[in-house]
């Protein structure tokens, strides 16, 4: 249950640091279907079942986890396992930051304020961006994150669009906690509208660039329902 988050989360960052690039895994604070607050880790090993076992054994077996859902199955399925976490007609207002170490500090910061959530619905997701992502220079794509670092995303979700304040300044509470923190890059998944500035620094130094393709391509800036690159003047 959440009494545990702050162990399981430094599991799961020290276990991180050593695990296969084969593995994916996230951890979150989220609640139950019955209404109490639970911290999870969700994990994807794409290899070997067998190897994927031994890998999986120091986070299956820590602590005594209140259900272990791991199995094999069908890459689709595992694209959709966590579609159910959000249905069809919710209200959403998301955030994120990369964080420059994943610190017992920063630990504690994420717990506190994800025990502060408003509604059953919102989450707080710790995703590690390590390992092969690492290899490939800032400058060769779109995205900028290359750094091994920690993407936290504060997921407010509610169903009563009366509720709008208090689940976004929830969410905006959390980002102004982590932001001493932050390394000032940002993952465009966790992103809505934003200001110029918030989608500039998501690209990081590879916006002049993104910038003068646009104006190439795009010059008059038809594709905008988006974290829009405004073409280069």
């Amino acid at each position: 249950m959440r009494d545990n988050a702050r162990d399981v989360i430094r599991h799961y960052r020290d276990f991180m640091t050593s695990a296969p690039e084969e593995l994916t895994a996230y951890a979150a604070l989220i609640t139950t279907p019955d209404g109490h607050p639970a911290v999870a880790v969700i994990a994807c090993y794409c290899g070997d079942p067998a190897e994927g076992k031994r890998v999986l054994r120091p986070l299956r077996e820590f602590g005594s986890p209140l259900m272990d859902a791991v199995q094999l199955m069908p890459f689709p399925a595992m694209q959709k396992l966590l579609d159910g976490a959000f249905p069809d007609g919710t209200q959403n207002y998301w955030k994120s930051d990369f964080v420059k170490e994943m610190s017992n500090e920063v630990i504690d910061l994420i717990v506190t304020h994800a025990s502060r959530m408003k509604s059953p619905l919102s989450a707080v997701v710790i995703e590690y961006y390590g390992g092969a992502a690492g290899r490939i220079g800032t400058s060769q794509t779109a995205f900028a994150q290359r750094q091994a670092e920690y993407d936290i995303g504060y997921m407010a979700q509610w169903t009563d669009p009366a509720e709008k304040e208090v689940h976004v300044a929830w969410a905006r509470d959390m980002a102004d906690a982590l932001r001493p923190h932050a390394s000032g890059g940002h993952l465009l998944n966790f992103l809505g509208e934003e200001s110029p500035d918030m989608i500039q620094s998501a690209f990081g130094p590879n916006y002049a660039r993104l910038a003068q393709v646009k104006k190439k391509y795009d010059p008059t800036n038809f594709f905008s329902i988006n974290q829009n690159i405004k073409p280069a003047a």
